[in-house]
């Protein structure tokens, strides 16, 4: 029984594998690329020197894309890379919710022990109210 260690990629790792498994494999199909208005690709071929931001946003925007611009349908995508037929793999699917996966997962707790209060309600009982 032989243990293969896969090792978690990086966003613009991602991206990279992501584009690509769209052009069929072809590396070299991947530096000639047409298509200016895909969201990935200033990152196609690795950090982009013109863009500031990492490629986090870019892969959430073509994960909307990808699943008609519903919020909820990129949460629940099914193509994780675990997914069983009749879904292929995305390698996009780790950074969908537009950050990385620590990040989120830290907000995610963070709310979770943060107490929400309105403004002027109280969670106190009022002096004069009766104890039930």
């Amino acid at each position: 029984m032989s243990t293969t260690i896969i090792r978690k990629l990086s966003a613009s790792e991602s991206v990279r594998k992501f584009c690509v498994s769209c052009m069929g494999g072809s590396y070299v199909l991947v530096s000639e690329c047409p298509d200016t208005a895909c969201p990935l690709h200033a990152y196609r071929l690795g950090p982009a020197p013109e863009q500031t931001r990492p490629p986090v946003r870019a892969i959430r925007r073509q994960c909307l894309a990808c699943c008609c611009g519903g919020r909820d349908r990129v949460r629940a995508c099914a193509a994780s890379p675990t997914c069983k037929e009749p879904y292929e793999p995305c390698w996009l699917w780790r950074y969908r919710l537009g950050s990385r996966p620590e990040i989120f997962e830290r907000r995610k707790r963070k709310a979770k022990r943060t107490l929400l209060t309105l403004p002027g309600l109280s969670l106190d009982k009022p002096a004069g109210s009766p104890a039930a």
